[in-house]
């Protein structure tokens, strides 16, 4: 039943696949365009900067953007580039998922449950690192595992290097993978050594030859260890950020199937089926699940970050499933198993035609009149000054030459290395991150300030949806020099200096 079911399983994860990247084939993140002015400023020869002059690591995807950069220099937009790249990342992630699930039967239900999944595919057009972080995730954890069952290679600290060059959190993976390798020489201590040591070394040069020049260089250029945007979004130990760390981890569950399909079976493997290749595929999404509860989770859709780890949690569920198959139907496994996964795989691409048909993601905007690209990009002179709240869209528009503050401290030194603090309290909304500074920010005197309005009240103050904006419109300084542009939806949050 193996072999036969693998011809059919592949064409339907390939289906899957190409309509899921036709529903989301619109979508994009305002923060991928932050990526792209720094393609364009590198290419251009200003350096990796996104304002001329100014040495802030405002992405955290060096990699990425040395991969867009090439196509760039040679015409290509940054979103057509990343949307390529992605689509192939993704195809590869789908094969070496394959390949690690391969100690379960039916290896091909894991790559066909993959396809189906929402956050994956729609990641996957979304202009970031994610389909690129994922892969390198998938193929480093499959190289150690294999390295490790094997008993030789060391090509796992290359990759693993790749990964913490992808996202800086990609080094908590080599990390585990060092912690483990040396938990496992210690209890082997009774076996020759011989080889060990030459092996680890290896992949220890690996990693380092990949990681450590980045690291020299980051330090020198930037002057910081990590990337701006750590800084930024860094809530500390903060209670308010666990509960949002948690509310996000449950959501993520929820959605890519709940405790039947997920929890449970690979629980299953955890009783049942323990082994090298599991116990480390639990321990990476352990790490990165605390990662994230620490880190206060993510603001975007479909579960970003989510997507990072889905082909370990799929490998997992995939192999907890064919535990569960084998307990409900001892004599009869096989189809038990297959119906499982197929029914796990329907419940993934629901969840899609929801994200999609129902919730709008992906769907082309349709426009009714100019938007705040247009205008700026019509009234924009040498010299000017734009305060954002989303720092990718309006700033790619704009010439490379124009200085854009971004007001959440993503691109901005200053306000990323702001104290974080809470004033809606703790179970309180729209405080993002934290961090916001009025006084610098119309100490920069932009021309141009966009903010998140909702609508205005009949006394004239404007109802935003954030505390930094809030507290931005109210400040009697901003009412007395700023007028709104228009009151149209398309530009009702755009606002322009008077005096």
């Amino acid at each position: 039943m193996s072999r036969w079911i693998n011809a059919p399983g592949w064409l339907l994860a390939a289906s899957l696949l190409a309509s899921q990247l036709w529903l989301f084939r619109e979508f994009a993140i305002d923060d991928a365009f932050i990526t792209f002015r720094y393609v364009r400023q590198f290419v251009a020869g200003n350096g990796l900067v996104f304002n001329i002059g100014e040495r802030v690591e405002g992405y955290s995807n060096f990699l990425w953007v040395m991969l867009l950069a090439l196509p760039h220099a040679m015409g290509v937009e940054p979103m057509t580039a990343a949307r390529a790249l992605g689509v192939i990342l993704s195809a590869g992630t789908l094969l070496v998922t394959y390949q690690l699930a391969r100690s379960a039967p039916y290896p091909v239900l894991a790559p066909l449950m993959l396809a189906a999944c929402a956050p994956f595919t729609a990641w996957t057009m979304g202009g970031l690192e994610t389909a690129l972080f994922a892969f390198l995730l998938v193929a480093s954890a499959f190289a150690f595992i294999r390295e490790e069952e094997r008993g030789h290679g060391a090509a796992s600290g290359l990759l693993f290097g790749l990964l913490a060059l992808a996202r800086p959190e990609g080094i908590i993976f080599f990390g585990l993978a060092a912690g483990i390798r040396i938990w496992r020489i210690f209890l082997s201590r009774n076996e020759p050594p011989a080889g060990l040591p030459r092996r680890d070394g290896l992949r220890l040069a690996g990693f380092c030859l990949v990681f450590v020049p980045h690291f020299v260089w980051r330090l020198s250029y930037y002057g910081w260890p990590l990337p701006n945007t750590v800084y930024a979004k860094a809530m500390g130990l903060h209670p308010r950020a666990l509960i949002e760390g948690a509310h996000y981890l449950f959501e993520g569950m929820t959605a890519i199937g709940g405790a039947w399909f997920l929890a449970v079976p690979i629980a299953l493997i955890v009783i049942k089926r323990r082994s090298f290749r599991y116990d480390f595929l639990l321990a990476c999404v352990a790490a990165y699940g605390l990662f994230v509860l620490i880190g206060g989770g993510d603001w975007m859709p479909l579960q970003r970050f989510w997507a990072h780890i889905l082909p370990l949690l799929i490998a997992l569920a995939h192999a907890g499933l064919m535990a569960l198959a084998a307990l409900i139907a001892p004599g009869r496994p096989g189809p038990v198993g297959v119906g499982l996964a197929l029914v796990q795989t329907a419940f993934l691409y629901l969840g899609a035609l929801d994200a999609h048909l129902v919730h709008g993601i992906g769907q082309p905007a349709i426009p009714q009149g100019p938007t705040m690209t247009d205008y700026l990009r019509a009234h924009w002179r040498p010299g000017d000054v734009l305060a954002v709240t989303d720092a990718g869209g309006l700033a790619y528009a704009l010439p490379l030459e124009a200085r854009v503050v971004d007001m959440f401290g993503l691109t901005d030194a200053h306000i990323a290395h702001l104290q974080p603090w809470f004033p809606s309290g703790l179970f309180g909304r729209g405080d993002g991150f934290g961090k916001w500074d009025v006084d610098y920010v119309l100490a920069q005197n932009p021309r141009f300030i966009q903010v998140h309005v909702i609508a205005q009240a009949p006394n004239g103050t404007f109802i935003v949806d954030n505390t930094s904006n809030r507290l931005l419109v109210n400040d009697p300084r901003f009412r007395a020099r700023y007028r709104q542009v228009a009151a149209t939806p398309e530009l009702q949050g755009l606002f322009e200096r008077i005096r």
